[in-house]
């Protein structure tokens, strides 16, 4: 909940929802992250294009961090405590500049856990392993909408270690 972030001006009885509330990251000057994720379509309900979407690339991005930032302004900007990180895609798979820039982000502070000479391989693996978790979980969301299931679960296996983790990137390159 919203009201859970410690952040002022947010009434107790508040029903506003975040997908993720981060602490502790180290990103961000320490702020808290309130992850909020979006996923968009090109197409309108009626099957046209959105205002300009055929001709700007993100165009849809765009507009859904606009619209997050009017639905919690409270986080919009940088407050200094906590800060609105908005995740959208695309139905069809571009993803916003903010969200492949979060991931980068998230990456390279987790290498900085590994030894000096491994760290740019261990960042582009987590990356890239992130990448893919997140890219399955957007198509798995689209395909639970369209069939009009619940909410998709999002259960991932453990956390591997970074000799599993560059194993995984080294097989994937042969």
């Amino acid at each position: 909940m919203l009201r859970d972030l410690n952040v002022d001006g947010i009434s107790p009885t508040d029903g506003r929802r975040i997908e993720v509330i981060a602490n502790g990251l180290g990103l961000f000057h320490g702020a808290q992250l309130a992850i909020d994720t979006t996923i968009v379509c090109t197409l309108q309900r009626n099957g046209t294009a959105r205002p300009r979407a055929a001709r700007e690339d993100g165009r849809c991005l765009e507009v859904a961090r606009t619209r997050k930032e009017e639905t919690y302004p409270e986080l919009a900007g940088d407050n200094g405590r906590a800060r609105l990180v908005v995740f959208a895609l695309e139905v069809g798979g571009r993803w916003s500049s903010e969200g492949i820039r979060f991931i980068r982000l998230l990456a390279k502070n987790r290498a900085k856990q590994e030894p000096v000479r491994l760290r740019v391989r261990a960042a582009l693996a987590w990356q890239r392993r992130w990448c893919n978790i997140l890219g399955i979980a957007a198509q798995r969301a689209i395909a639970n909408s369209l069939l009009e299931r619940g909410r998709a679960s999002g259960a991932v296996g453990g956390v591997p270690t970074v000799h599993e983790l560059l194993a995984e990137r080294l097989g994937g390159e042969e």
